[in-house]
């Protein structure tokens, strides 16, 4: 796997700050959030390109859009305008690996027949994106946020690896009360962060 160049990412940053006249650290955490997000759906969707190099071209096209001046204030809010042209990028790259997936197992009249046919296709990409923004919002909390590694561990074991109450409370000596306490905590700390992902609905 490719370093991910930061150049781009940091001049959107600035740019984005300048745009809204709105706090640094706030735009950072708004892509430290869309980053891991955006590799695993091309991770999950992309069979040809690096994701840290698709990551790297999905935020030079945001910079250029941008200083293009294409951003009206008037239609959206800067976040939400900033998702949705993530959101469309990756739908992009989505239909150019399906159309070089289908050219190389099919003729091209059912190329063409299978790329007039966008409804199914947008079901897939939104849910994948959706999945993508919640298991990057899941791993954000999980070794971002501030929590006991002792309750992370329980978390991990009861909910991501789907094993048993029992076994979770013998392994880790805690009772299933804890266990239902720390689930749901940490369950409401995964949709917070999710909340910030949001905006892009509007």
């Amino acid at each position: 796997m490719s370093l991910f160049p930061p150049t781009s990412l940091t001049l959107l940053q600035k740019l984005a700050v300048e745009v809204t006249g709105g706090n640094e650290a706030s735009w950072v955490r708004f892509f430290n959030l869309y980053t891991p997000a955006i590799r695993r759906f091309v991770e999950w969707n992309d069979h040809v390109h690096d994701p840290d190099d698709v990551v790297q071209e999905v935020y030079l096209k945001l910079v250029e859009v941008i200083r293009s001046g294409k951003y009206n204030p008037d239609k959206a809010r800067f976040r939400t305008f900033l998702a949705l042209l993530i959101r469309r990028q990756l739908i992009t790259l989505y239909r150019q690996d399906q159309a070089r997936h289908i050219a190389d197992h099919c003729s091209i009249d059912d190329l063409t027949e299978e790329l007039v046919a966008p409804s199914s296709q947008q079901e897939q990409v939104d849910l994948s994106w959706a999945k993508a923004k919640h298991e990057a919002a899941v791993e954000h909390v999980l070794t971002k946020v501030a929590m006991k590694q002792q309750s992370r561990q329980i978390y991990r074991a009861y909910v991501l690896e789907n094993r048993p109450i029992d076994e979770v409370s013998a392994t880790f000596g805690v009772a299933p009360e804890i266990i239902y306490k720390v689930k749901n905590r940490v369950n409401k700390m995964i949709e917070a962060v999710e909340m910030e992902y949001a905006d892009e609905k509007i």
